[in-house]
């Protein structure tokens, strides 16, 4: 039986980030599917994509109908290639909004590596809140991670946004962890 785990990233994971996912998920017997979902409308910085699910949740998912819901939340999964350019380990991270192709093709190639296990990559065009809805209930995921600007994580934990989410994706177990920097 595999665990799937759906991944939201706002910018490229490091070698640390991926580390840090594949840990978590070491100790566990059946394979681990990850899907990777990221936003191809980043905004920079901690204002990014992700800092809409530190509202209310209700209000993001558009529960109390402030937030319409239309067209598709995802794009078909990608596949990735080989890099196209050598980077350095001193070379900062892609910005998606530069180049959303090496955000994906460096982060689902660090989680591979860093996990063994096979990595699926999504693309919300959408709501990042909605993508993540309809990524869960596509992928029968059972965890959620979302790895977020500092600043972003810190407001999520404070406002209990894990406890909300978890209820709304219906998932056991959500995991907000901080980008490596």
């Amino acid at each position: 039986m595999a665990y799937d785990v759906v991944v939201l990233i706002e910018r490229e994971m490091s070698e640390g980030d991926a580390r840090r996912i594949a840990a978590l998920h070491a100790r566990r017997e059946d394979v681990v599917n990850y899907h990777l979902l990221i936003s191809s409308h980043p905004e920079n910085g901690p204002s990014g994509p992700m800092a809409l699910l530190g509202s209310t949740f209700a209000d993001v998912a558009g529960l109390t109908g402030s937030a319409s819901v239309t067209g598709s939340a995802t794009a078909p999964s990608a596949s990735t290639g080989p890099p196209r350019t050598a980077r350095t380990q001193t070379a900062t991270l892609a910005d998606p909004a530069v180049d959303l192709a090496a955000v994906i093709e460096h982060s689902a190639r660090r989680l591979r590596a860093a996990s063994g296990y096979p990595v699926q990559v999504s693309i919300t065009h959408g709501e990042v809140l909605l993508a993540l809805m309809q990524m869960v209930k596509t992928t029968s995921g059972q965890e959620v991670v979302v790895v977020a600007w500092p600043e972003t994580a810190a407001r999520f934990l404070c406002s209990d946004w894990t406890a909300k989410a978890r209820k709304v994706l219906k998932v056991p177990r959500i995991r907000i962890l901080e980008h490596d920097s």
